[in-house]
């Protein structure tokens, strides 16, 4: 009998030998375990703003009183932060209960010639310990793209498709309408989908993609926003859908999160036509109490923001012009060599001239060194620092006592910092 942690290991270990097979190594996985996949289930795609909608949605449902799964990756701190029961992370006991089957499973597989990644155990485990554990809902995060991804075995309820932009192009295809098509890859014969508010090229491609599935589709559009208000901590929304919502508050900072609600509140109104009470109140509460680590987060005078990409530097530059423009800022940054774009060098120096790089803990990360000359090429005055902590130091006694540190990039660095700033992960 495998803990918690050697559970962990075995699925960190499956990236040596595995080969992502879409979704027919989950099914295997799940058939091994006999998982019914009995509850009822949501699937969220997209390219941003997915993981803050499966927060929201998990958060409204939690209100309501329902007993909530959600699975979303990556995890920032530690593995089992990806698979939450009622917002707590899966704990140790039920890592041991629902990963040693999964192990198995896992092993069984590679006796038949069919070796499993990581992600494919994680979305078992997942699947697992949501039927196990008696769920009323779970709400499924896509993991890259939609139509291949592994948590496409799933037959939802109800789908959403979050903000499209240009991410994983070498797997996904290098236009938008591309990549629209790939997310689009989740909606199912006969399950309602809801997208959000998308250019006109995009909506066609979800609205062939529905056609062709007999899916009920609703296409969310920027006017449905009738007034909003952002403040430094979050927003003040009126929002006219098929129901009209009053001065909804939305606990996440960012402009970019009004549109996220709105997604969030087009789901919650689909599964109201359902038949499943979802009471205003809850929905409020729900909204306003909604916590997502390290997208916009504030520690002491931190700013913590997993941008990684072109559309979520852009929308952290967005908050920074409007809430911080007249204060000392200093960057924190670390990227991943094949996340960073090269407009994303620009971006970055706008948050700040003066910047800090450091290097995060992956193979795939972009060195300080080399981050740092690249972004001096850019007019910035940047310098590399040797571990997160020196980085750290740096930046906080380069800001000052009234200067803010923005810490923005890869999501393992973002990890990594709320570790050091000793946030807690659970």
């Amino acid at each position: 009998m495998r803990n918690a942690q050697q559970v962990i290991d075995a699925i960190h270990g499956s990236y040596q030998t595995g080969s992502k097979q879409g979704f027919r190594h989950v099914s295997g996985l799940l058939e091994h375990m006999g998982v019914s996949m009995k509850t009822p289930l949501l699937h969220i795609a997209g390219t941003n703003g997915k993981g803050s909608t499966c927060a929201m949605l998990s958060s409204v449902l939690q209100a309501a009183g329902y007993r909530v799964g959600l699975y979303t990756s990556p995890f920032l701190q530690h593995y089992q932060e990806r698979i939450r029961l009622n917002g707590v992370p899966l704990t140790d006991a039920l890592m041991v209960r629902y990963g040693n089957p999964l192990v198995e499973a896992a092993e069984a597989l590679r006796a038949q010639g069919e070796f499993v990644t990581p992600f494919e155990m994680g979305t078992a485990l997942a699947l697992a310990a949501f039927d196990g554990e008696a769920c009323d809902f779970a709400i499924v995060e896509v993991g890259m793209g939609g139509r291949l991804d592994p948590t496409n075995v799933i037959r939802p309820i109800a789908c959403g498709i979050a903000a499209i932009g240009l991410d994983h192009m070498g797997f996904l295809g290098d236009t938008l309408e591309a990549i629209a098509g790939e997310k689009a890859g989740i909606i199912k014969h006969g399950v309602p989908v809801v997208c959000y508010p998308a250019q006109e090229s995009v909506r066609r491609v979800f609205a062939e993609a529905a056609e062709k599935q007999c899916a009920p589709l609703t296409q969310l559009d920027e006017c449905a926003i009738l007034d909003a208000q952002c403040d430094l901590h979050g927003s003040t929304v009126t929002y006219q859908l098929g129901t009209r919502w009053e001065k909804v508050r939305i606990g996440l900072a960012g402009q970019y999160q009004q549109r996220n609600a709105m997604l969030a509140l087009a789901l919650v109104e689909e599964l109201r036509r359902q038949g499943y009470t979802i009471p205003e109140a809850a929905v409020r509460q729900g909204l306003a109490s909604t916590v997502w680590p390290a997208r916009l987060e504030w520690a002491g005078n931190v700013l913590i923001d997993g941008a990684h990409n072109p559309q979520g530097v852009q929308a952290l530059t967005r908050y920074v012009d409007c809430f911080l423009a007249g204060r000392k800022r200093v960057l924190l940054t670390g990227v991943l060599s094949d996340k960073l774009q090269t407009e994303m060098l620009s971006q970055m120096v706008h948050l700040s001239r003066e910047i800090v790089t450091v290097t995060p803990d992956t193979p795939r990360a972009l060195s300080a060194a080399e981050y740092a000359a690249r972004l001096n090429d850019c007019g910035a005055h940047a310098t590399p620092a040797a571990t997160l902590a020196e980085g750290l130091a740096l930046a906080l006694s380069l800001a000052g006592e009234d200067g803010v540190v923005i810490a923005a990039g890869s999501l393992y660095f973002a990890g990594a910092l709320r570790t050091e700033l000793q946030l807690p992960w659970r």
